[in-house]
């Protein structure tokens, strides 16, 4: 018996990674996710890679010697000056092409951290709620339908007006809706194995329910947590990218790190921390306008908002063809 289900579990591993080998959507997610990771490391180890000491200063990027900015229209693309202005320049006379490949790990460094606490909170609550008792599955269950219920971007907006507008604000505002979609998929997970006869068989063993919790329930309901952790990668970035292009940064220190959602916006969080308005003045007819992105293709500096809006497109389509080629591994009715 053993040896047959040794043999089972073999054949179930090399079917599923011969799945993911077969699979266009992991193949694309796997590229480009690989591709970004690759520029976050040399982002952290070799910065001078993009002709900077620090990836993570917008100063780097200007002149590290001024103590204020420098107010001048953006540049268009061109390759008179080297590869760094193939993309032109945006506001205060960054160039976007190192730009965006300084924002790429402060994206996804975010997305990974505010996706993998939401799954582990909820992880925990939906395992542990559905394991113990009827009357714990059953309150999780409401809870969670009221927190998915409540839309996303509305629980960031409401988290920045009562922690003003700081990290932590959006932070809160994706953690508190994203958990209760891991507890429902982990209650309804932990409810299948639960009632598996490998379950009993280690009841009777007697394995204590940590036990049968961490070295069974736990491991049986990974692949599908995977999976949706991807996909909410994307959305996490999609969601601190909008919540720094409505300018929320103007108030952390994180005005002079780069991001993907700022950059759109031409930095204007930038130029705040340098007297500026807020929303950061860009020179046209002799008059300061606020930047933003609209404001940029009016006067056709189409360039800034197109480019960092396609690596951002082009991350959060590699997360979503990872999680996409996950899910279709994992399908039953591919086996």
């Amino acid at each position: 018996m053993s040896l047959s289900t040794g043999h089972d579990k073999v054949a179930t591993r090399f079917s599923f990674s011969g799945r993911l080998k077969r699979n266009a959507s992991f193949k694309v997610g796997v590229v480009i996710i690989g591709i970004y990771l690759v520029i976050s490391l040399l982002d952290v180890a070799y910065p001078k890679y993009i002709n900077v000491s620090n990836a993570f200063n917008l100063f780097a990027f200007t002149n590290p010697g001024l103590k204020s900015v420098v107010l001048t229209q953006p540049s268009p693309p061109t390759l008179n000056h080297g590869w760094m202005y193939i993309f032109g320049t945006t506001a205060y006379e960054i160039p976007i092409l190192p730009a965006i490949l300084a924002s790429i790990p402060i994206d996804l460094g975010y997305a990974v951290l505010i996706a993998g606490v939401s799954a582990v909170i909820g992880t925990l609550i939906g395992v542990t709620g559905a394991f113990f008792s009827r009357e714990s599955e059953w309150l999780i269950s409401v809870i969670s339908n009221a927190f998915i219920s409540f839309p996303l971007i509305i629980s960031v907006v409401i988290f920045g007006f009562l922690f003003h507008f700081t990290i932590l604000s959006i932070f809160a505002g994706i953690v508190v809706v994203l958990w209760a979609y891991y507890a429902q998929i982990t209650r309804m997970l932990t409810l299948n194995v639960k009632a598996k006869q490998f379950i009993e068989a280690a009841r009777a063993s007697g394995a204590s329910d940590l036990r049968i919790v961490y070295s069974h329930i736990v491991p049986n309901i990974t692949t599908p947590i995977l999976i949706r952790l991807s996909l909410d990668m994307a959305t996490v970035v999609l969601i601190f990218s909008a919540a720094n292009f409505m300018f929320w940064a103007q108030f952390l220190p994180l005005a002079t790190i780069p991001e993907l959602g700022s950059l759109i916006n031409g930095f204007p969080e930038f130029g705040y921390q340098f007297g500026y308005p807020i929303g950061g003045p860009v020179m046209g007819g002799g008059h300061y306008i606020p930047a933003t992105a609209a404001v940029f293709l009016y006067l056709g500096y189409w360039w800034t908002v197109l480019f960092p809006i396609l690596f951002l497109l082009v991350l959060v389509i590699g997360l979503i063809a990872l999680s996409d080629g996950l899910r279709k591994a994992m399908d039953p009715r591919t086996t």
